[in-house]
């Protein structure tokens, strides 16, 4: 998928390349339906060299337990990488989701993708 390419599920937005960073808005529910397609665009973007991956929550309202496992993942992966996984964003019912789980705590999230893109990872 290059920079600008839209799908059916979500968009890459053009991130601060230079930087490193690749940012995606998600357009719907990530579910079991969709979250491999998903995967593999984030584990794209992680072979080019991309540290710092922004997924940009605004338009999901909702999350399934394989979007959270895929999600732990891609968040491993990336750690193991020197990388960051930033989530930003969220609805009511997604941060209720990764609260009741717990999972909230292991990612950094930003309310909004200007947030997430900004923040400078100390």
């Amino acid at each position: 998928m290059t920079d600008n390419q839209q799908d059916s599920e979500f968009r890459h937005i053009d991130g601060r390349k230079h930087n490193g960073q690749a940012a995606l808005a998600l357009k719907s529910a990530i579910t079991w339906q969709n979250c491999s397609e998903l995967k593999q665009t984030l584990e794209s973007k992680i072979a080019e060299g991309r540290t710092e991956i922004i997924l940009d929550f605004k338009q999901v309202e909702h999350l399934d337990s394989a979007a959270l496992e895929m999600l732990i993942e891609i968040h491993d992966l990336l750690m193991k990488q020197g990388g960051i996984l930033k989530i930003a964003g969220l609805s009511e019912v997604c941060r209720d989701i990764l609260m009741a789980t717990r999972i909230i705590n292991i990612f950094f999230v930003y309310k909004d993708i200007n947030e997430a893109i900004s923040h400078k990872r100390t």
